[in-house]
Parts: structure tokens; C-alpha cells; sequence
């Protein structure tokens, strides 16, 4: 008996079989590849956003000048300059860093008066302008680094001189559950002959 040329059924089954596997694998490994790249991306994306968070708020801090009230625990108060690229016409502004409830790290500032600073002020009632510089925070820390008087030696203080700047603020920024921790930001405010203790 001669056989006919070409597959059998079961020959057929058989490399169909092999067929989905393999298309099985490739399917699988091109999802593992597709996740990857998503999770790395979203690093790298999370990385340079705090780089740029941690950027403003050095800063922020080193432009800072005298005239601000008592820094606290958990609010940074300044008076300091914006970038040019805030287009003011006066870039000296009161700004305040804090957490708000729903866990956002925020920068409000508002115009600072023209003018040396005669005493520690309070920021001014009026519209502020809110940015969002970080999400999922739960809180801040904030510690400052000054001589508490004349001749002592500078050390860490829960608060800030009221209308001088310290040497040092230490910035702790205390993430969400679950999210990843951050750095402390340790910045010198401009020093010129205002800085508390020398």
C-alpha cells in the first residue's frame, strides 16, 4: 500500500501544538518585556521629578533673606526669589512649603513687600499661588541650625530665628505608605551678615 503524499492528522496536531507553544512563550515574554520597560520608565520619571523638587527647594532656601517669621517643625516659612523665568517685576515673595491634607508637598507664595525688612513678618492675607511640587507625602520635618545666642555654639532646633536665617535647614520629607523614602535635603540659606549666630 502506498501512502499518499503529505501530513498526517496527527502530525498536523503535533506541530500546531508546538506552534502555540511557541507563540505562548513569545506572547509571554513580549508582556514581561512591555511591563519592564513601563516600571522602568515610571522610575526614572519618579527619580527625575524629585531631582527637580529637590533642585527648587535648595533654591529656594539659598536665595532665602532675612524677614521671615519663626521657621516651625513641620511648615518652612521664607521670604526668598523665584526663578526669572516667573516673569514678576518684583521676585521677592513670601513662600511656605508644607503638606496639605489630601498629601500633596506644596509651595504657596505670595509678593513680598519692596523694601528692607524691619521686622519678622508674617505672611500677608491675600491669594497665594499654589504649586504642587510632590504627591503621596505624609508630612515634613523641618530642623534648623543656629546659635541660639551670642558666642553659644550653633546646634539643631526644632525652630527657626524669627526674622534672621539660620545657618543650616534640614528638610525630611516623610513619604506615604508604600512609597518610596526621600533623602534629607540639607541647605544653607544666602549667608551675607544675617544668619542667626554668626
Amino acid at each position: 500500500m502506498r501512502r499518499e503524499a503529505g501530513f498526517t492528522l496527527l502530525e498536523m496536531l503535533v506541530a500546531l501544538v508546538v506552534l502555540g507553544l511557541l507563540l505562548a512563550g513569545l506572547a509571554q515574554a513580549s508582556h514581561f518585556g512591555i511591563a519592564t520597560y513601563r516600571r522602568t520608565t515610571a522610575t526614572i520619571a519618579a527619580t527625575s521629578d524629585r531631582l527637580a523638587t529637590f533642585r527648587a527647594l535648595r533654591r529656594l532656601i539659598a536665595q532665602a533673606r532675612p524677614g521671615q517669621p519663626p521657621g516651625t517643625p513641620h511648615t518652612l516659612a521664607l521670604v526668598t526669589t523665584l526663578p526669572r523665568a516667573a516673569a514678576l517685576s518684583n521676585r521677592l515673595v513670601f513662600a511656605e512649603i508644607g503638606v496639605t491634607r489630601s498629601g500633596d508637598l506644596v509651595l504657596a507664595w505670595r509678593p513680598a513687600p519692596t523694601g528692607p525688612p524691619l521686622d519678622p513678618q508674617a505672611a500677608r492675607a491675600g491669594a497665594a499661588h499654589v504649586e504642587i511640587l510632590a504627591r503621596h507625602i505624609a508630612a515634613i520635618e523641618l530642623r534648623y541650625w543656629w546659635a541660639a545666642r551670642p558666642g553659644a555654639p550653633p546646634a539643631w532646633h526644632e525652630a527657626g530665628p524669627a526674622g534672621a536665617l539660620p545657618r543650616l535647614i534640614r528638610l525630611r520629607i516623610l513619604p506615604a505608605a508604600g512609597q518610596r523614602p526621600w533623602p534629607d535635603l540639607i541647605a544653607a540659606p544666602w549667608r551675607a551678615p544675617f544668619a542667626a549666630g554668626g
